[in-house]
């Protein structure tokens, strides 16, 4: 029997830690461990944590979240046999069969694909801090379509989210040595299978995602834009881009850039030679004029989720 490994991290979540802990003691799929690890809370969340049937890492350190769940994964795959990881926020609530679910779906691709790094992905229902549904599915919500997760599409923007992710161990053995400009854990892991490995997602909302005023990252409603609003600020966005020069869109992108030139270093022994050309384009982006940069962008089909997005980050970049 398959061992499941969830990575939770946490810092000062005592007032939905519970709830979450007992979603996941209550899972129908019963062979998992769970290593937590605290992040420096001056609550009681690591009075409540110690209550429950968990592996609690020591520490001294506050990290944020992208470096204690690197922390979490890495202790636990020397320190655990498990076959496969997930992660695991403070704040939701797992659906009873989340585990069960999301393995199924491993074993399935594992079949066709079985001797590379995997990552399996599902849909979130998103709710307030009642867990009210406001919507029962993120992918819609966001205007996400999973299908879209090739490497090049990953590099410009992350569609998938951390609380939802199974990894197997290949994947956790490749990704667990992060770039410095990594964003965040979800969005590293996802460039690393891209390109190593498989990415497949099951769709159905497996956990209720919830927002409230402490989220790192929270759901953003791309699902009712007022078109004539976005076709106005589109059109002020081109006029400033063209007459005055303003670059701070390219500046937005930093994150991206710098996560690129990230991934580009540490595997580029490794890479193609078109993914270097590629990753090197995108990285000197902004050194490039007006016409160069679009051109870069539908070269390399570096493209965002919706199309109303592409044609915003085609007039504003």
């Amino acid at each position: 029997m398959k061992k499941v490994i969830i990575l939770l991290s946490t810092y000062n979540g005592e007032r939905y830690l519970k709830e979450q802990l007992d979603s996941l003691c209550n899972q129908s799929y019963k062979n998992i461990e769970i290593y937590a690890r605290d992040d420096g809370s001056d609550d009681n969340t690591l009075k409540i944590l110690k209550s429950y049937p968990v592996q609690l890492l020591e520490t001294t350190r506050n990290l944020g979240a992208r470096d204690s769940f690197f922390e979490l994964l890495s202790k636990a795959i020397y320190a655990s046999n498990g076959d496969y990881f997930m992660f695991c926020d403070q704040d939701d609530v797992w659906d009873k069969f989340k585990v069960e679910k999301t393995l199924n779906k491993m074993l399935e691709v594992e079949l066709n694909n079985p001797n590379i790094p995997i990552l399996i992905h599902t849909d979130l229902e998103v709710v307030d801090k009642n867990l009210n549904s406001i919507s029962k599915s993120m992918w819609i919500y966001e205007d996400i379509r999973p299908e879209y997760n090739s490497f090049n599409r990953l590099i410009i923007q992350n569609t998938i989210t951390g609380c939802t992710v199974m990894i197997d161990r290949k994947l956790a053995l490749k990704s667990i040595t992060i770039a410095k400009n990594a964003v965040m854990h979800d969005w590293w892991i996802g460039l690393v299978a891209s390109y190593f490995g498989k990415i497949e997602y099951l769709k159905e909302s497996t956990i209720k995602y919830r927002q409230h005023d402490n989220n790192t990252i929270g759901a953003k409603n791309n699902s009712n834009i007022n078109p004539i609003k976005l076709c106005i600020s589109l059109l002020i966005s081109l006029l400033k881009n063209i007459i005055g020069k303003d670059n701070r869109y390219i500046k937005d992108l930093d994150i991206n850039r710098l996560q690129a030139q990230g991934f580009y270093d540490q595997y580029k022994e490794e890479l193609d030679t078109k993914t270097k050309n590629m990753l090197l384009d995108f990285i000197n982006i902004e050194k490039k004029n007006f016409f160069q940069r679009r051109f870069i962008i539908y070269k390399n089909k570096l493209y965002k989720q919706s199309i109303t997005n592409n044609i915003a980050l085609l007039i504003k970049i």
